[in-house]
């Protein structure tokens, strides 16, 4: 069975462009008979409501009319500016014209990648090296692995660049060395290259570490 929704909001400032970030306002809509009769299956599709009006005056508001139908139990979006996300709270109506029933309005605001970055616990930007990621790993609990040596577990200390002797005269080479300090107290170093592998032993920590993966991905 077909409803239709109306979705109403007054809006100051009507000048802002969709290039800006967007925001998101939802209503669920559900329709009484469905709920009463179980004829209706829910149609877990978003449908979106089109601008059937605008009302633009003196002072500066605008009146904007979304309307359209939906199909039983189903979201609709509403796309705006984030800038106007203030003046929508304030004034936005939603109206089930069918005799249903609306379960909800909420809205989504996606922050700058760098905002969310910042809520890490790893001091981290979008691109960091291999040695800048471990340098944000400071203090956490490692187990390093290296094809010339014992493996290694403790909490870091640093990640240095090192400047080593290479074979020939006057030729040097420049590496990253990873410092821990063992459980027993000793201060342990090793080379960071292609046979040096890192683990991160901190459960939380292993989790940032993906949290902050799936925000770059």
């Amino acid at each position: 069975m077909k409803l239709v929704l109306r979705v109403l909001c007054l809006l100051l400032c009507c000048h802002a462009t969709l290039a800006q970030e967007k925001t998101t306002s939802t209503a669920r809509s559900q329709n009484t008979e469905e709920a009463n009769e179980g004829s209706e299956s829910a149609n877990p599709s978003a449908a979106k409501l089109p601008v059937r009006r605008v009302v633009l005056y003196k002072n500066g508001v605008g009146y904007f009319e979304h309307l359209g139908r939906v199909r039983g139990s189903q979201d609709v979006h509403v796309d705006f500016a984030s800038a106007q996300l203030n003046d929508v709270l304030k004034s936005l109506t939603v109206l089930d014209l069918s005799g249903g029933r609306i379960t909800g309005v909420d809205y989504n605001s996606e922050a700058p990648l760098a905002r969310r970055l910042a809520t890490l616990r790893l001091s981290l930007g979008e691109r960091p090296t291999t040695a800048e990621f471990l340098g944000a790993l400071r203090g956490a609990r490692l187990e390093v692995r290296s094809r010339n040596g014992p493996q290694l577990t403790g909490k870091l200390l640093s990640v240095e660049r090192k400047t080593r002797t290479g074979a020939g005269p006057g030729w040097t080479v420049e590496t990253d060395e990873i410092s821990l300090i063992a459980d027993s107290g000793e201060v342990r170093s090793v080379d960071l290259n292609a046979s040096t592998s890192v683990r991160i032993a901190e459960k939380d920590l292993q989790v940032e570490a993906r949290r902050y993966l799936e925000l770059i991905a």
